[in-house]
């Protein structure tokens, strides 16, 4: 299947912000020279991008986001970012307080944590007045560069980026943050499967079967799925979701019983009933390629080739 540009890129940038998550400093240093040599317009994107997976994933450091224009200055940003221990409440409070704009009130528990997401949800609603607010309260040197960074970039993103960034600049203000401590060593094997999220086609597709197969309405999965994605049955579940949709192992064993078909013609003595076992076998893999495909053209493939499969094996049913 030919995948588009947008799509690849798409993975690129997931796997950029998964690697820092991660701890992975040699992957984000991978991703960033490709993504740089993939043009101006994503060297753009990636200055935005860094200023938001700072403040997703590390928010106190969102006082240190000092770019000049060499690319480089913003891989360092999220260098520093990879190497520490993450601090997700900016991220957690923007993510459930844009639920709640949207409509959705069960991300409210009945804690004293509720007004919070209540405050941001209204900002979210009334920006200016959210910007005019924070900017009258009084604050340390680091809090001021904190939220002056917040609202340089406060326009940038998607909608639940800059709920984030509106977050972080609420608990500048309201809360005492911890200085972010070195990240453990991380494990060598980086999952890539964790790249296809709720922004890439597969990602999507793997949520829809994961939320219909737990009764979860898709869009309290995705939240849900970003406090719990990586360290519960859910990262389980989709991974087991994504490698039931994969047919490459399928594709080669299929090419594998052609190849093997070809050199039994070739021989000078009885191969009816070898013939006969290979072609059960490639019935067999036709069978599970067909059942998971979600593509209609791919549909349309395996029902060809089982027709195929199935004229070979009358033929067959002639030879010694």
């Amino acid at each position: 299947m030919i995948r588009s540009r947008a799509d690849n890129d798409a993975r690129y940038r997931s796997l950029l912000q998964k690697a820092v998550r991660r701890g992975h400093m040699d992957l984000v240093y991978t991703t960033s020279a490709l993504l740089e040599s993939l043009g101006s317009r994503d060297k753009d994107w990636y200055r935005t991008r860094a200023a938001i997976i700072t403040f997703e994933e590390c928010w106190p450091f969102g006082c240190e986001l000092s770019f000049n224009r060499k690319f480089h200055s913003k891989v360092a940003a999220l260098i520093k970012v990879t190497r520490v221990q993450k601090i997700r409440d900016a991220s957690g409070l923007g993510h459930l307080a844009y639920a709640l704009h949207k409509g959705d009130a069960s991300v409210f528990d009945g804690s004293p944590e509720d007004k919070h997401i209540r405050i941001v949800a209204n900002a979210i609603q009334r920006p200016d007045d959210f910007w005019q607010w924070i900017s009258t309260h009084k604050a340390s040197e680091q809090q001021a560069a904190l939220i002056a960074n917040a609202m340089r970039f406060k326009h940038e993103g998607w909608p639940r980026d800059k709920a984030v960034i509106q977050a972080a600049a609420y608990l500048a203000v309201t809360t005492d943050s911890d200085k972010p401590t070195p990240a453990p060593p991380v494990d060598d094997t980086f999952p890539y499967w964790v790249v296809f999220d709720r922004h890439s086609p597969e990602g999507k597709l793997a949520l829809r079967d994961v939320a219909r197969d737990l009764h979860i309405q898709l869009p309290q999965l995705a939240r849900k799925s970003f406090h719990i994605f990586e360290t519960t049955a859910i990262e389980q579940e989709i991974a087991l979701v994504a490698q039931r949709l994969d047919v490459t192992e399928e594709l080669d064993r299929l090419a594998s019983h052609v190849v093997e078909i070809e050199a039994t013609l070739a021989k000078d003595e009885a191969i009816g009933r070898r013939l006969d076992f290979i072609i059960q076998e490639l019935n067999r893999e036709a069978n599970t390629f067909a059942s998971k495909v979600q593509n209609e053209e791919l549909t349309r493939h395996g029902v060809e080739l089982k027709v195929l499969i199935e004229q070979m094996r009358e033929q067959v049913q002639n030879l010694e």
